[in-house]
């Protein structure tokens, strides 16, 4: 059934819907659609919504004029075990109903993008869970409540935000506080495989974990499989009416493990695919897994870095790792939300918004986001999906052409008069704006070279420099995986006054290297902030690609330390699916100095036998 958009019309009569097609799958056995939101339920709210449009005010104030809804349905199936063991499995089956409302008082000045100050949680947004097995009086009624709720604090952001440009003085913008876009009609469910069965991911995970038995270096160690679907649903007052579902599977091992001096050490293997044919098999990952164990083995041994500035050579998932924590956050075009202090606004980018049409990154560098691929460098991307989060069809963006700035991803928040979204409404900020983020990232490199030369170039720059050495990273820290939840309170405080948030993670597998060709195992790197000029003097680019897809989690790498990580060690099934394909990438200089990460005092025991 078609639902009626009573106030679409009478709003946006000289738009044309867009049709957009399902993005194809690859040809696997599929699984039927949503048995939990049905037609009848979104019709309800569908009603509930031209019912608020008509009627919701409170008097003299202005009434909503845009209203969107989006019914999100959450399945999936999670395992995790521990040295043979099964630690914790579950399955989750919620829907869950969120209500965006926005009011304005004029078309350049409305409540969105403002973090109103001491209550970051008024932001126009409200959610209610639905029963899995829902009906259409349920649904009406928590259409309703979140209207409701959502349309008082889209009032009282507004107020604030009016009160806060009045203290700061600030001129009247004549850029649009939210832009036009056509709506978007594709009602037919994106039909994905079923689940793997929790039994079946439990299995693996026992089998898996039970290879770090017997492995005196090794502290701590986990294996976690997952596997999981969402179903979208987007109605909204301009008449978008739209249906999309993500599907992924995935699978992570981590170990844990102390130097001799008593530093932590963490070590970790994580992919995802769109089902389980396309992560690695039994034997590949039981061959990841002896990798971790050598790897802590010889870190407990492995000196110390010391400070150090000059070339590094980023390999595979060092490559990813930097594109994550330097380059991708400032990508985005949307402006930073109004009402955060400085320290929050560095953590939305923001470092390119005026570079358009100039060159910040090597010429030999280019870089597109396709929202609409399925997979890169020969392997699956779970970053794909139809419409973003604000319901705006996927576009491929070219962002940056042999170095020089083409366009940024952007989203219906715009920060330059005529700018419009390009689809890529995925990350919430304070206020509740989404901004622009990466989805399906592709680097190239106009000119590259095989790895060997480009280890090669690295030696040779660092003697150039008058260096002993040249430096490799070859993976990140990523705190959703290896933060464990045994720090005591003293522990909690010292590292909350001690870490510098701005900075990438930590490298947890670095070498450096010597002009024989020899490398030499290191621990504790940690980079000082990259500033975007460091993307300028890319001295080389590798042939081989590594392709990478993983979740951008929508918290710190110090709040997922201090919290933890993932429930009960799951494979990380919350954030923004993501994924990259990259060359290697040598830098001419980066700044490294030891890391601050405290020293644990070893057991005084010896680590029990069987």
């Amino acid at each position: 059934m078609k639902r009626s958009f009573q106030w679409a019309a009478c709003a946006l009569l000289a738009l044309v819907p867009a049709t957009v097609s399902a993005v194809p799958a690859k040809e696997l056995p599929k699984g039927p659609g949503s048995k939990a939101v049905t037609e009848e339920i979104l019709d309800a709210i569908a009603e509930e919504m031209n019912r608020a449009m008509t009627n919701l005010e409170i008097p003299g104030n202005p009434k909503p004029y845009h209203i969107a809804y989006k019914v999100t349905e959450v399945d999936v199936n999670d395992a995790a075990a521990s040295l043979g063991q099964t630690t914790s499995k579950r399955n989750r089956h919620f829907v869950n109903l969120e209500a965006r409302v926005r009011v304005q008082v004029s078309p350049t000045l409305d409540n969105g993008n403002f973090s109103v100050p001491n209550g970051e949680e008024i932001d126009a947004v409200v959610a209610i869970n639905l029963p899995v097995e829902s009906n259409a009086r349920i649904a009406r009624r928590a259409a309703w409540l979140v209207t409701d709720g959502a349309y008082k604090e889209a009032l009282i952001q507004l107020r604030a935000k009016l009160e806060a440009r009045r203290a700061s003085g600030a001129r009247p913008s004549e850029v649009p506080a939210w832009t036009t876009e056509k709506p978007v009609v594709s009602e037919a469910p994106v039909l994905v495989p079923v689940l793997e069965p929790i039994e079946e991911l439990e299995t693996r995970a026992k089998a898996l974990s039970a290879v770090f038995r017997d492995h005196p270096t090794v502290r701590d160690s986990r294996v976690a499989v997952t596997s999981y679907l969402e179903r979208r649903w987007y109605i909204t007052t301009e008449g978008t009416s739209v249906t999309d579902t993500r599907r992924a599977s995935g699978v992570v091992i981590s170990a844990s493990g102390q130097s001799q001096d008593g530093q932590p050490l963490a070590q970790y293997f994580l992919r995802y695919g769109h089902t389980v044919k396309d992560l690695p098999s039994d034997d590949e990952l039981k061959g990841e897994a002896k990798k971790l164990i050598d790897t802590i083995t010889a870190l407990q041994t492995a000196p110390l870095m010391e400070r150090y500035s000059g070339p590094v050579l980023f390999e595979g998932e060092g490559a990813v790792g930097l594109l994550r924590a330097s380059l991708a956050p400032n990508l985005g075009g949307t402006p930073v939300p109004e009402g955060l202090n400085p320290q929050e606004a560095k953590s939305f980018g923001g470092a390119l918004t005026d570079k358009i049409g100039l060159r910040v990154l090597a010429p030999n560098l280019s870089i597109v986001d396709d929202p609409t691929a399925r997979d890169g460098g020969g392997h699956a991307l779970i970053g794909g999906y139809k419409i973003d989060d604000e319901g705006v069809a996927a576009q491929r963006v070219e962002v940056v052409k042999d170095g020089t700035l083409k366009t940024l991803l952007t989203t219906r928040t715009p920060s330059a008069k005529g700018m419009t979204s390009n689809g890529h409404a995925r990350r919430t900020a304070e206020g509740g704006a989404f901004h622009g983020s990466a989805t399906n990232l592709f680097v190239s490199g106009k000119t590259t070279v095989p790895r060997a030369q480009l280890k090669s170039k690295l030696i040779a720059a660092a003697r150039g420099e008058g260096l002993k050495y040249g430096l490799i990273i070859r993976r990140f820290d990523d705190a959703a995986i290896t933060a464990a939840p045994e720090f005591s309170r003293r522990e909690l405080v010292q590292m909350i006054k001690s870490t510098d948030q701005q900075l990438p993670p930590p490298a947890v597998l670095a070498y450096r290297v010597y002009p024989n060709g020899k490398e030499e195992l290191v621990r504790g790197v940690q980079l000082s902030e990259v500033p975007i000029r460091a993307w300028k003097d890319v001295l080389g680019v590798s042939k081989e690609t590594t392709t990478y897809n993983f979740l951008a989690a929508t918290e710190t790498q110090l709040s997922l330390r201090l919290t933890g990580g993932t429930d009960d060690g799951f494979v990380p099934s919350g954030g923004i699916e993501s994924g990259i394909v990259t060359p290697d990438l040598l830098l001419k200089e980066i700044d490294v100095q030891p890391a601050t990460s405290g020293a644990l005092p070893a057991p005084i025991l010896p680590k029990p036998g069987k």
